[in-house]
């Protein structure tokens, strides 16, 4: 399974990719929205989940969110510092298909990402 990986922390974008490697995912990570969205454009049919931060540099999370919802049916999960309520909801409602708050279980985020992957099978 192909996804991709936005998080501009280097350490946790390294440690992520590393862990969802040895999970059998093959992970394109990138560290900022632009880069990132681009390649999205250009794979989007290869994609099966798309995982981000929320807060990007040149582009943000949310945006990452509502242009993949929509222009494609990938599912898109957000990790973020925030746990603020509103901020969930906001990107609740723009389509996102689940929201983590950091610091999180790498275990936790493989099992929600199996569920929303083979929902939408």
């Amino acid at each position: 399974m192909k996804l991709v990986l936005i998080e501009d922390e280097e350490i946790l974008r390294k440690s992520l990719t590393f862990f969802l490697n040895a999970n059998g995912f093959q992970v394109y990570n990138y560290d900022n929205g632009l880069e990132a969205l681009n390649f999205i454009n250009e794979n989007h049919s290869e994609l099966s989940l798309i995982i981000t931060d929320l807060n990007l540099p040149f582009t943000s999370g949310k945006q990452i969110v509502f242009e993949v919802k929509k222009n494609y049916e990938i599912p898109v999960i957000v990790l973020t510092a925030s746990g603020v309520e509103q901020t969930e909801m906001e990107i609740l409602e723009l389509g996102a298909d689940d929201f983590i708050v950091k610091p999180f279980s790498p275990p936790v985020l493989l099992q929600r990402m199996k569920r929303i992957v083979k929902n939408k099978e």
